[in-house]
């Protein structure tokens, strides 16, 4: 399953990449990319686990930028 979500407060593109980093990291993520200039994530993970999947992208972007917001 191939999603998009809006990323509220993400301030620069190198925490950006940094989260792009530690999400494709994740168990079950197949393609993510951080786009700073549009604030918004692409994620394509499993579908069986895409919830799960992204608790734990929540997670990771909130260690890299803890006052970043992923809107779903």
């Amino acid at each position: 399953m191939k999603k998009k979500f809006k990323m509220v407060d993400l301030d620069c593109a190198n925490c950006a990449a940094k989260m792009e980093n530690a999400i494709r990291k994740i168990d079950g993520v197949q393609e993510a990319t951080v786009s700073f200039m549009a604030q918004r994530l692409t994620v394509e993970a499993e579908d069986s686990r895409f919830e799960e999947i992204m608790d734990q992208i929540v997670k990771a972007c909130k260690k890299v930028e803890p006052g970043c917001q992923i809107v779903r």
